[in-house]
C-alpha cells in the first residue's frame, strides 16, 4: 500500500505533476507566504488522498481535466485541516502523527489554512456538479466532528477499540471515501459504482490510518492495528473484485493502494 509520494508508480506522478501545477496556478500570487505554503504542500511525503482520486480517474478511464481539480480539492482540504489542527496542538492538544504543527505558526495556520480552503471550494465550484460540492462538504463537517471527538477522548483516555475506530472513520478515513466517492460521481457512474467507489476508499483511508497512527491507537485499545489494516485492505480488494469489468475499464490502477 502507497504510504509516500516517492512511491508512486510512473503514471501516478505525472497525473500528480498535473495537480501541482494546477495549485500553483490557483496560489499564484505576490505574496511569500502563500508561495511558501503551496511548496510546502507539493513537496509532501504524503500525498495519498489525492493519489487515489487519480488511481480512480484512470480506473474509470475517465477523460478529460476535471479530476485533477478535484484530486487538487481533495488535497487542499486535507492540508487546510491539518494546519488547523497543528494550532490545536500547539494550544495544548498534544502530539498529533498527522498535524503540520508550527510550521507556519499559529496565526499563519489559522490564515493559511481558511486561504487553502476556501481556494478548494473554490475548485469544487468550478466542477459545477452539485452532488461533489454535498459529497465533500457533509466529509468535511464529519471529520470537523471527528477532531471534536478525539480531544475529548484524549482528555479522558478510554481503551475502547470500538468507539476510537468510529473516531478514525470520521478524522482519517472520510476524506479517502469522499474523493473516490466523489471521482466516481464525475464520473458519471452508475450508483453502484458511485458507492463501490465510497467503499473502497473508506477501507484504504482505515488502512492507511491504523498503519501510520498505531502507537496512537493502542492508548485506545487497538493492539492489533497491523492485522486491522490488513483486513482493511482485504475488503478493498473485495470490493474491487466484485466491480464489472464495463463498469470500470482499469481495475489494475487501484493496486498501489491495496
Amino acid at each position: 500500500m502507497l504510504q509516500q509520494s516517492a512511491s508512486f508508480p510512473a503514471w501516478l506522478q505525472h497525473d500528480m505533476e498535473q495537480v501541482n501545477a494546477l495549485i500553483r496556478r490557483q496560489f499564484d500570487s505576490e505574496v511569500v507566504l502563500i508561495r511558501q505554503v503551496v511548496e510546502f504542500i507539493l513537496h509532501g511525503d504524503e500525498r495519498v488522498r489525492p493519489a487515489l482520486v487519480l488511481a480512480a480517474a484512470r480506473a474509470l478511464d475517465h477523460t478529460g481535466d476535471r479530476h485533477y481539480a478535484l484530486a487538487a480539492a481533495v488535497e487542499l482540504i486535507h492540508i487546510s485541516l491539518a494546519l488547523h489542527d497543528g494550532v490545536t496542538e500547539a494550544s495544548g492538544g498534544g502530539a498529533d502523527a498527522h498535524s503540520e504543527g508550527a510550521v507556519f505558526g499559529n496565526a499563519g495556520n489559522i490564515l493559511l489554512g481558511d486561504l487553502l480552503y476556501t481556494g478548494a471550494f473554490r475548485m469544487i465550484v468550478d466542477l459545477n456538479d452539485m452532488a461533489v460540492m454535498r459529497v465533500l462538504a457533509d466529509a468535511t463537517n464529519v471529520i470537523a466532528e471527528g477532531e471534536v471527538m478525539y480531544r475529548a477522548a484524549r482528555a479522558a483516555p478510554v481503551r475502547d477499540a470500538e468507539r476510537h475506530l468510529d473516531i478514525v472513520r470520521r478524522r482519517r478515513a472520510k476524506l479517502f471515501e469522499a474523493g473516490a466517492q466523489c471521482m466516481a460521481i464525475l464520473h458519471r457512474a452508475t450508483p453502484e459504482v458511485c458507492e463501490a467507489f465510497a467503499r473502497f476508499g473508506l477501507h484504504v483511508g482505515m488502512a492507511h490510518a491504523l498503519r501510520t497512527e498505531a502507537e496512537d491507537g493502542v492508548k485506545f485499545g487497538i493492539d492489533d492495528a497491523g492485522a486491522r489494516a490488513a483486513r482493511e485492505l482485504e475488503a478493498a480488494r473485495a470490493v474491487v473484485a466484485a466491480l464489472e469489468t464495463e463498469a470500470v475499464a482499469q481495475p489494475e490502477r487501484l493496486a498501489p493502494f491495496m
